[in-house]
């Protein structure tokens, strides 16, 4: 079981477009939560003090992490049994509701002694967020599943853009509608649009999704009785080994990736004193340097390997973090967007390579739960938490200093397990019969 691709190249730029508008569709829906951070602190929560009602919607934010690895054991099973197609159409079908309800709920003023159910119902619905957010790996599964082996890392390059696709939408809207509405305007209704706005765009996802053919890799499998009935059990088994490799991978990239992402304008607005909406621009033009730059390291990937490449972005990180956190809070838009460019251009590489390496690692029978598990677990205890660990690390030791010390003692960590357990994947590198996606067991 190779894993080539035996459909036409007709079908495969179907298949790209369906995993990367629908992914770029969930993460948009996930993301706005976090853009909106501050508004949300003020519309949902008691009025008096903003830092703990801050710190309470971070908190919201990092427990709907927590149900991303049920999600993922669950959609990753079925999807590693069943094909798939169906998983990937059923988990932007759930993202976009859920999204689109957070749009309707009553406010704090409104619900008065009722405010527990409000805030009981915001975390239902964020939960719901975070088991549909558990599944979406099933996209990029079905992606590797019909390319080139020698192409992946510049085609997942590409497509992992979905995600800063999303974010330059969710801060652009964002950062539109207060520069249109005011504070004020934003505040009182304008939070509200970019909600609402997940149901049209899921409702296109969703077709997008159920135009594709199954993956040619999941239907031979099916053909020779080699579907496993319990690739969960199978991967806690003989992966543990790429499972705590990949961890360890996504571990950074999900701290780089919400730091930079979710905390870093609230920072900027809240604790450096620069402008809510200078903010707002400068991170969505980091979002679209990201755009640009992201692919350049998933090609250089497929010339002198995944390691390496990715290697030197967790030493990058390590390096540039506190530069880039003082640049940034210098104050004024070039000096904001310097500093997170500082930031990006070493956490690009992680965010590039972060599903294309996991694909490779683990074998077909499990690869959907490999990924989704590895992927959701590391985000769950480390991306959802980033903002509300560098928000309680400022807020109690009170140095601009702590947040990138944070990014660097992570970085230290995935260093040293990457340097031991992380094999290298590229087939430029692995010749074809020890490429770990190859065979259907890889020796813990």
């Amino acid at each position: 079981m190779t894993g080539s691709p035996v459909t036409g190249a007709a079908e495969r730029r179907k298949v790209f477009w369906a995993a990367t508008i629908g992914v770029s569709v969930e993460w948009y829906d996930y993301a706005v939560y976090g853009v909106l951070a501050p508004v949300i602190a003020d519309r949902f929560f008691a009025p008096g003090d903003r830092p703990a009602a801050l710190l309470a919607t971070f908190g919201i934010f990092a427990l709907s992490f927590l149900v991303r690895p049920l999600g993922s054991m669950y959609f990753g099973s079925i999807g590693d049994r069943y094909g798939r197609r169906k998983v990937t159409a059923t988990v932007i079908l759930l993202m976009s509701l859920a999204t689109g309800l957070i749009g309707v709920l009553p406010t704090y003023d409104t619900l008065g002694i009722a405010a527990p159910l409000l805030l009981l119902l915001l975390l239902l619905l964020r939960m719901a967020q975070g088991l549909s957010a558990g599944g979406e790996m099933g996209a990029p599964t079905m992606l590797y599943e019909h390319i080139q082996p020698g192409r992946r890392g510049l085609v997942f390059g590409v497509f992992n853009l979905s995600s800063y696709v999303s974010s330059l939408t969710a801060l652009g809207l964002t950062a539109t509608l207060t520069s249109m509405l005011g504070t004020d305007g934003m505040n009182a209704w304008g939070w509200r649009l970019p909600f609402l706005l997940a149901l049209p765009v899921g409702l296109i996802g969703l077709y997008l999704r159920t135009r594709v053919q199954e993956s040619p890799v999941f239907r031979e499998l099916a053909e020779r009785g080699q579907v496993p009935s319990r690739p969960v059990r199978s991967l806690f088994g003989a992966q543990r080994r790429a499972l705590g490799a990949y961890g360890a991978m996504i571990m950074i990239n999900a701290v780089a990736f919400y730091v930079l992402n979710t905390y870093l304008p609230t920072y900027l607005s809240t604790s450096a004193g620069v402008p809510r909406t200078t903010a707002l621009w400068a991170s969505a033009l980091i979002s679209f340097t990201m755009i640009l730059i992201q692919p350049l390291y998933g090609l250089l990937s497929d010339r002198v390997g995944r390691k390496p490449v990715f290697l030197g972005a967790v030493v990058g990180l390590f390096l540039l973090s506190v530069p880039a956190f003082f640049v940034a809070g210098a104050g004024g838009f070039a000096m904001v967007y310097l500093g997170e460019l500082l930031f990006v251009l070493a956490a690009a590489p992680t965010s590039a390579l972060s599903a294309v390496v996991g694909l490779e690692l683990f074998p077909p029978g499990v690869r959907y739960s490999g990924v989704a598990i590895g992927y959701n677990f590391a985000y769950a205890v480390f991306g959802g938490t980033a903002p509300y660990v560098a928000t309680w690390l400022l807020d109690t030791t009170g140095s601009r200093l702590s947040p990138p010390m944070y990014i660097m003692a992570i970085a230290v960590v995935s260093f040293l397990v990457l340097w031991r357990l992380l094999p290298e994947t590229a087939p430029c590198v692995t010749a074809p019969h020890e490429h770990p996606a190859d065979t259907e067991a890889t020796p813990a």
